[in-house]
Protein backbone atom coordinates (compact mmCIF):
# COMPACT_ATOMS: atom_id res chain seq x y z
CA UNK A 1 0.00 0.00 0.00
CA UNK A 2 1.63 3.47 -0.82
CA UNK A 3 1.24 5.82 2.13
CA UNK A 4 0.43 9.76 1.31
CA UNK A 5 3.25 11.48 2.43
CA UNK A 6 2.59 13.69 6.21
CA UNK A 7 2.81 17.37 5.99
CA UNK A 8 4.25 19.14 8.36
CA UNK A 9 1.37 20.55 10.83
CA UNK A 10 1.61 23.50 12.54
CA UNK A 11 1.41 21.99 15.83
CA UNK A 12 4.68 20.12 14.73
CA UNK A 13 6.12 23.33 13.44
CA UNK A 14 6.13 24.77 16.15
CA UNK A 15 7.70 21.86 18.56
CA UNK A 16 10.69 22.16 15.85
CA UNK A 17 11.31 25.45 16.56
CA UNK A 18 11.04 25.18 19.82
CA UNK A 19 14.07 22.50 19.94
CA UNK A 20 15.81 24.66 17.50
CA UNK A 21 15.47 27.18 19.69
CA UNK A 22 16.82 25.99 22.71
CA UNK A 23 19.06 24.10 21.47
CA UNK A 24 20.86 25.81 17.91
CA UNK A 25 20.06 30.01 18.44
CA UNK A 26 24.00 30.44 18.81
CA UNK A 27 25.49 28.12 15.89
CA UNK A 28 27.14 29.75 13.84
CA UNK A 29 26.50 30.16 9.73
CA UNK A 30 28.32 27.87 7.56
CA UNK A 31 29.37 27.46 3.59
CA UNK A 32 28.72 24.47 1.76
CA UNK A 33 25.33 22.90 3.27
CA UNK A 34 23.26 21.39 0.53
CA UNK A 35 19.41 20.85 0.93
CA UNK A 36 18.72 16.63 0.84
CA UNK A 37 16.42 15.75 -1.43
CA UNK A 38 15.26 12.66 0.64
CA UNK A 39 16.07 11.27 4.01
CA UNK A 40 15.78 7.67 4.92
CA UNK A 41 15.52 7.69 8.91
CA UNK A 42 15.58 4.58 11.27
CA UNK A 43 15.40 6.62 14.31
CA UNK A 44 11.94 7.99 15.77
CA UNK A 45 13.45 11.71 15.58
CA UNK A 46 14.86 13.46 12.27
CA UNK A 47 18.20 15.70 12.74
CA UNK A 48 19.37 18.57 11.08
CA UNK A 49 21.82 15.80 9.15
CA UNK A 50 18.93 14.03 7.81
CA UNK A 51 18.17 17.47 6.05
CA UNK A 52 21.46 19.02 5.20
CA UNK A 53 24.51 18.09 4.40
CA UNK A 54 27.72 19.90 4.94
CA UNK A 55 26.81 20.82 8.62
CA UNK A 56 29.26 20.24 11.57
CA UNK A 57 29.13 16.93 13.52
CA UNK A 58 27.39 18.62 16.49
CA UNK A 59 25.13 20.62 14.67
CA UNK A 60 24.13 17.66 12.24
CA UNK A 61 22.88 15.52 15.13
CA UNK A 62 20.68 17.87 16.65
CA UNK A 63 16.64 16.90 16.62
CA UNK A 64 14.54 19.10 14.57
CA UNK A 65 11.48 17.31 14.57
CA UNK A 66 9.96 13.71 15.23
CA UNK A 67 10.09 11.60 12.80
CA UNK A 68 6.68 9.76 10.71
CA UNK A 69 5.53 6.50 12.15
CA UNK A 70 7.66 3.42 10.86
CA UNK A 71 6.80 2.80 6.97
CA UNK A 72 5.55 5.69 6.64
CA UNK A 73 6.89 9.67 5.37
CA UNK A 74 6.04 13.12 5.40
CA UNK A 75 7.50 16.08 3.34
CA UNK A 76 8.81 19.24 4.45
CA UNK A 77 8.64 22.26 2.49
CA UNK A 78 11.12 25.08 1.42
CA UNK A 79 9.10 27.58 4.41
CA UNK A 80 9.88 25.16 7.03
CA UNK A 81 13.66 24.79 5.85
CA UNK A 82 14.00 28.21 5.52
CA UNK A 83 12.18 28.92 9.01
CA UNK A 84 14.67 25.85 10.50
CA UNK A 85 17.98 27.18 8.49
CA UNK A 86 17.23 30.77 9.94
CA UNK A 87 17.02 29.78 13.49
CA UNK A 88 19.98 27.51 13.38
CA UNK A 89 22.03 29.79 11.76
CA UNK A 90 22.75 27.64 8.67
CA UNK A 91 24.15 29.25 5.73
CA UNK A 92 20.80 27.63 3.52
CA UNK A 93 18.25 29.44 2.24
CA UNK A 94 15.44 28.59 -1.00
CA UNK A 95 16.29 29.35 -4.34
CA UNK A 96 12.73 28.44 -5.75
CA UNK A 97 10.66 28.74 -2.81
CA UNK A 98 9.80 24.82 -4.24
CA UNK A 99 12.40 22.71 -2.29
CA UNK A 100 10.99 20.23 -0.29
CA UNK A 101 12.30 16.92 1.24
CA UNK A 102 10.96 13.79 1.70
CA UNK A 103 11.63 12.34 5.31
CA UNK A 104 11.16 8.10 5.18
CA UNK A 105 10.93 6.25 8.59
CA UNK A 106 12.58 2.84 7.80
CA UNK A 107 10.51 0.10 9.51
CA UNK A 108 9.94 -3.54 9.46
CA UNK A 109 6.67 -4.59 7.40
CA UNK A 110 5.31 -8.12 9.01
CA UNK A 111 4.50 -10.23 5.68
CA UNK A 112 1.33 -10.44 4.65
CA UNK A 113 1.77 -14.30 5.03
CA UNK A 114 1.84 -13.94 8.35
CA UNK A 115 -0.97 -11.84 9.14
CA UNK A 116 -3.41 -14.62 6.85
CA UNK A 117 -1.40 -17.18 8.70
CA UNK A 118 -2.85 -15.70 12.31
CA UNK A 119 -6.60 -15.09 11.30
CA UNK A 120 -6.80 -18.65 9.43
CA UNK A 121 -5.11 -20.04 12.98
CA UNK A 122 -7.91 -18.31 14.53
CA UNK A 123 -10.62 -19.43 12.04
CA UNK A 124 -9.69 -22.75 12.71
CA UNK A 125 -10.33 -22.58 16.25
CA UNK A 126 -13.68 -21.08 16.06
CA UNK A 127 -17.23 -22.92 16.35
CA UNK A 128 -18.51 -23.87 12.89
CA UNK A 129 -16.02 -24.18 10.00
CA UNK A 130 -15.78 -27.67 10.27
CA UNK A 131 -12.67 -29.58 8.93
CA UNK A 132 -11.62 -27.22 6.26
CA UNK A 133 -7.63 -27.72 5.73
CA UNK A 134 -7.52 -23.96 3.39
CA UNK A 135 -9.21 -21.01 3.20
CA UNK A 136 -9.67 -17.69 0.88
CA UNK A 137 -9.40 -14.77 2.82
CA UNK A 138 -10.64 -11.39 0.96
CA UNK A 139 -10.24 -8.71 3.40
CA UNK A 140 -13.26 -5.66 3.01
CA UNK A 141 -11.04 -2.83 1.38
CA UNK A 142 -7.11 -2.93 2.12
CA UNK A 143 -5.69 -5.52 3.18
CA UNK A 144 -4.10 -5.09 6.98
CA UNK A 145 -0.65 -3.65 7.03
CA UNK A 146 1.75 -3.70 10.36
CA UNK A 147 4.72 -2.03 10.34
CA UNK A 148 6.83 -1.88 13.22
CA UNK A 149 10.32 0.17 14.36
CA UNK A 150 13.25 -1.79 12.26
CA UNK A 151 14.64 -2.39 16.06
CA UNK A 152 11.51 -3.89 17.04
CA UNK A 153 11.34 -7.83 16.09
CA UNK A 154 7.64 -7.57 14.86
CA UNK A 155 5.20 -10.76 17.33
CA UNK A 156 1.62 -9.63 15.71
CA UNK A 157 -1.22 -11.69 17.63
CA UNK A 158 -4.51 -11.87 17.81
CA UNK A 159 -6.88 -10.09 21.32
CA UNK A 160 -10.33 -10.06 18.92
CA UNK A 161 -11.72 -12.22 16.79
CA UNK A 162 -15.20 -12.84 15.26
CA UNK A 163 -16.58 -15.18 13.02
CA UNK A 164 -20.26 -16.04 11.71
CA UNK A 165 -19.58 -19.09 9.56
CA UNK A 166 -23.20 -19.07 8.00
CA UNK A 167 -21.90 -15.50 6.15
CA UNK A 168 -18.69 -16.58 6.80
CA UNK A 169 -17.61 -13.28 7.45
CA UNK A 170 -15.08 -12.11 10.07
CA UNK A 171 -13.08 -8.98 12.22
CA UNK A 172 -9.83 -9.21 13.94
CA UNK A 173 -8.05 -7.68 16.03
CA UNK A 174 -4.37 -7.68 15.87
CA UNK A 175 -1.47 -6.43 18.03
CA UNK A 176 2.05 -5.63 17.97
CA UNK A 177 3.90 -4.32 20.68
CA UNK A 178 6.39 -1.44 19.39
CA UNK A 179 9.25 -1.36 21.96
CA UNK A 180 10.76 1.63 23.83
CA UNK A 181 7.50 1.88 26.21
CA UNK A 182 4.97 2.47 23.43
CA UNK A 183 0.89 1.06 23.35
CA UNK A 184 0.68 -1.99 21.19
CA UNK A 185 0.14 -1.08 17.57
CA UNK A 186 -3.28 -1.43 16.96
CA UNK A 187 -4.81 -2.95 13.45
CA UNK A 188 -8.61 -3.74 12.56
CA UNK A 189 -9.65 -6.04 9.78
CA UNK A 190 -12.33 -7.41 8.45
CA UNK A 191 -13.45 -9.79 5.24
CA UNK A 192 -14.93 -12.79 4.18
CA UNK A 193 -13.46 -16.24 4.99
CA UNK A 194 -14.28 -19.09 2.33
CA UNK A 195 -13.61 -22.54 3.22
CA UNK A 196 -11.79 -24.06 0.12
CA UNK A 197 -11.01 -27.74 -0.50
CA UNK A 198 -8.45 -28.46 -3.28
CA UNK A 199 -9.76 -30.80 -6.37
CA UNK A 200 -8.23 -33.26 -8.76
CA UNK A 201 -9.29 -32.11 -12.19
CA UNK A 202 -7.91 -33.07 -15.15
CA UNK A 203 -4.73 -30.93 -17.14
CA UNK A 204 -6.16 -31.90 -20.91
CA UNK A 205 -8.73 -33.21 -22.73
CA UNK A 206 -8.96 -37.13 -22.51
CA UNK A 207 -11.25 -39.31 -24.39
CA UNK A 208 -13.42 -42.37 -22.94
CA UNK A 209 -11.47 -45.12 -21.68
CA UNK A 210 -8.67 -43.68 -20.86
CA UNK A 211 -6.68 -44.62 -18.10
CA UNK A 212 -5.68 -41.73 -15.71
CA UNK A 213 -2.26 -41.46 -14.88
CA UNK A 214 -0.31 -38.99 -12.02
CA UNK A 215 0.83 -36.33 -15.30
CA UNK A 216 -2.41 -36.52 -16.18
CA UNK A 217 -3.79 -34.45 -12.60
CA UNK A 218 -3.68 -30.75 -11.24
CA UNK A 219 -5.21 -29.48 -8.33
CA UNK A 220 -7.86 -26.66 -8.08
CA UNK A 221 -9.44 -24.72 -5.06
CA UNK A 222 -13.50 -25.56 -4.68
CA UNK A 223 -15.34 -23.44 -2.39
CA UNK A 224 -16.38 -26.63 -0.25
CA UNK A 225 -20.03 -25.49 -0.13
CA UNK A 226 -20.35 -26.35 -3.70
CA UNK A 227 -19.01 -29.84 -3.99
CA UNK A 228 -21.27 -33.01 -2.96
CA UNK A 229 -20.68 -36.21 -1.94
CA UNK A 230 -20.32 -37.14 -5.95
CA UNK A 231 -17.04 -35.46 -6.71
CA UNK A 232 -13.94 -36.86 -6.38
CA UNK A 233 -11.40 -35.21 -3.58
CA UNK A 234 -9.03 -37.35 -3.68
CA UNK A 235 -6.13 -37.81 -6.62
CA UNK A 236 -5.18 -41.41 -5.68
CA UNK A 237 -9.35 -42.35 -6.39
CA UNK A 238 -8.53 -41.25 -9.94
CA UNK A 239 -5.08 -42.39 -10.73
CA UNK A 240 -5.08 -45.31 -12.73
CA UNK A 241 -8.80 -45.25 -13.27
CA UNK A 242 -10.15 -45.01 -17.20
CA UNK A 243 -12.92 -42.13 -18.04
CA UNK A 244 -16.07 -43.73 -18.68
CA UNK A 245 -16.99 -40.81 -20.71
CA UNK A 246 -14.72 -38.02 -22.72
CA UNK A 247 -12.62 -36.14 -19.67
CA UNK A 248 -12.00 -32.06 -20.22
CA UNK A 249 -9.72 -29.97 -18.37
CA UNK A 250 -10.48 -28.18 -15.40
CA UNK A 251 -13.68 -29.81 -14.43
CA UNK A 252 -13.93 -31.51 -11.04
CA UNK A 253 -14.99 -35.74 -11.39
CA UNK A 254 -17.66 -37.40 -10.28
CA UNK A 255 -17.45 -40.73 -9.05
CA UNK A 256 -19.46 -42.61 -11.53
CA UNK A 257 -17.31 -40.99 -14.40
CA UNK A 258 -14.51 -42.94 -13.93
CA UNK A 259 -14.25 -46.91 -13.32
CA UNK A 260 -12.11 -49.60 -13.79
CA UNK A 261 -9.98 -50.01 -17.00
CA UNK A 262 -11.40 -52.21 -19.24
CA UNK A 263 -9.81 -55.62 -19.79
CA UNK A 264 -12.45 -57.13 -21.70
CA UNK A 265 -14.64 -55.14 -24.41
CA UNK A 266 -18.35 -55.90 -25.09
CA UNK A 267 -18.28 -58.70 -27.87
CA UNK A 268 -14.72 -59.97 -27.69
CA UNK A 269 -14.24 -63.49 -27.64
CA UNK A 270 -12.99 -65.04 -24.17
CA UNK A 271 -11.81 -68.10 -22.56
CA UNK A 272 -14.36 -69.08 -19.77
CA UNK A 273 -12.33 -70.83 -16.65
CA UNK A 274 -13.84 -73.25 -14.10
CA UNK A 275 -12.08 -75.10 -11.63
CA UNK A 276 -12.64 -76.77 -8.70
CA UNK A 277 -9.87 -79.16 -6.86
CA UNK A 278 -7.54 -80.72 -9.56
CA UNK A 279 -10.32 -80.19 -12.63
CA UNK A 280 -10.30 -77.35 -15.04
CA UNK A 281 -12.58 -76.57 -17.87
CA UNK A 282 -12.26 -74.16 -20.36
CA UNK A 283 -14.60 -73.21 -22.98
CA UNK A 284 -14.84 -69.85 -25.94
CA UNK A 285 -17.44 -67.30 -25.44
CA UNK A 286 -18.24 -63.98 -26.24
CA UNK A 287 -18.39 -61.31 -23.85
CA UNK A 288 -21.52 -60.01 -23.54
CA UNK A 289 -20.62 -56.72 -21.17
CA UNK A 290 -17.08 -54.39 -20.98
CA UNK A 291 -15.75 -55.07 -17.98
CA UNK A 292 -11.88 -54.77 -16.03
CA UNK A 293 -10.39 -56.39 -13.81
CA UNK A 294 -11.95 -57.98 -10.65
CA UNK A 295 -15.48 -56.72 -12.49
CA UNK A 296 -18.27 -59.38 -13.49
CA UNK A 297 -19.08 -59.99 -16.80
CA UNK A 298 -21.95 -62.28 -18.85
CA UNK A 299 -20.30 -64.25 -21.30
CA UNK A 300 -22.58 -66.44 -24.00
CA UNK A 301 -21.02 -70.01 -24.11
CA UNK A 302 -19.81 -70.18 -28.33
CA UNK A 303 -21.45 -73.45 -28.60
CA UNK A 304 -24.37 -73.76 -26.20
CA UNK A 305 -25.50 -70.47 -26.55
CA UNK A 306 -25.96 -70.51 -22.44
CA UNK A 307 -25.18 -66.91 -20.79
CA UNK A 308 -23.06 -67.59 -17.84
CA UNK A 309 -21.22 -64.84 -15.49
CA UNK A 310 -17.91 -64.80 -14.48
CA UNK A 311 -15.15 -62.50 -12.76
CA UNK A 312 -12.75 -60.62 -15.46
CA UNK A 313 -9.24 -61.88 -14.73
CA UNK A 314 -6.14 -59.48 -15.06
CA UNK A 315 -5.13 -61.58 -17.82
CA UNK A 316 -8.41 -61.19 -19.58
CA UNK A 317 -9.84 -64.83 -18.42
CA UNK A 318 -13.18 -64.92 -16.60
CA UNK A 319 -13.39 -67.00 -13.59
CA UNK A 320 -16.88 -68.52 -13.50
CA UNK A 321 -18.23 -70.84 -10.91
CA UNK A 322 -21.47 -73.13 -10.04
CA UNK A 323 -22.14 -72.53 -14.08
CA UNK A 324 -18.70 -74.48 -14.75
CA UNK A 325 -20.48 -77.60 -16.12
CA UNK A 326 -22.33 -75.62 -18.66
CA UNK A 327 -19.38 -74.29 -19.95
CA UNK A 328 -18.15 -77.52 -21.54
CA UNK A 329 -21.30 -78.33 -23.15
CA UNK A 330 -21.55 -78.13 -26.78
Amino acid sequence: MTRRPIRLTRHLRAATLGLLLAGVAVVPAMAGVVLRASSDVGAAQVTLGDLFNGLPADTAALIAFPAPAPGETMTINARQLDGMARRAEIAWQPSTGVEEVVVSRRGVRVPREQIDALIIDALERAPGTGNSTSFRLDYTGRAPEIVVAETVMPRPRVVDFIHDSRTERFSARIEVDQGDGLAPLVVVCAGRATAVVDVPVLRERLASGSVIGPNDIDLISVERRRLNNQQVTDPNQLIGQALRRPGYPGRPLMARDVGTPEVIRKGAMVTMIFRRGGLVLTAQGEALDSAGDGETVRVLNARSRNTVYGVVAPDGTVEVGDAGPSIARN
